[in-house]
Formats: structure tokens, sequence, C-alpha cells
């Protein structure tokens, strides 16, 4: 079931955090049977370990390093 104060949590901080430079997603996640924000970025720099918090409204924050993200092409 849906949980709406992670969603208003991720509603409030994806275009800030969209905006900084390495970041590819923002998403709502789990961690065990916790909600978690997910931070999904190329590569984990300083900048972006010091910027995003680790907790934000009360929900963990996960920072995961994905690589580059790109659209495939269907075959």
């Amino acid at each position: 079931m849906s949980n709406p104060k992670i969603e208003e949590a991720v509603s409030e901080v994806t275009d800030q955090w969209m905006a900084i430079d390495g970041v590819s997603g923002v998403g709502q996640g789990k961690i065990g049977d916790k909600d978690c924000i997910e931070v999904l970025v190329t590569t984990k720099t300083r900048k972006i370990e010091d910027t995003i918090p680790s907790e934000f409204k009360g929900f963990p924050v996960r920072v995961r390093e994905v690589g580059d993200i790109s659209i495939q092409e269907q075959q």
C-alpha cells in the first residue's frame, strides 16, 4: 500500500536533488520493510555526499550508484 507521507517527501525534494550534477533519478524505495527515498546517481561524488542528507522528513535516504542511464532501442 502506498504511503502518502513518503510520496510528499519525494515530491518535495525531487526538483532540488535532480538539479545536482550526477543525479539520474529520485524516487521511493524500501530498506527492509521501511520506506526510504532512493537517489540514483551516475557516480557517488563528494558533492553528492555533502549535499544529499542521510535522512529527510524522517525517511532514510539511500544513494545508489547506477552508472549512466540511457534509453535502449527496441528490436
